[in-house]
């Protein structure tokens, strides 16, 4: 069975390892057989993508900021 999986990167420069799975969903051909299952599946996707990129964004601003020791 295939599968989406939906992941949010680490800062660059990171390994795969340090990588977040969002959403992962076991699909078939049926799930895209009529116009409403793909709108829901597409809906689900985008969901997954913008809790991705709010890791990201998140993630990278604590890259940016310089720690509370350093400030002083």
């Amino acid at each position: 069975m295939a599968q989406i999986i939906v992941m949010a990167d680490g800062p660059e420069g990171t390994d795969v390892t340090e990588v977040t799975e969002v959403h992962r969903e076991r699909i078939v051909a049926d799930d895209v057989a009529t116009e409403a299952a793909s709108s829901l599946l597409i809906e689900r996707i985008g969901w997954a993508l913008s809790d991705a990129t709010e890791i990201e964004d998140r993630t990278a601003g604590e890259e940016r900021r310089p720690a509370a020791s350093a400030m002083f």
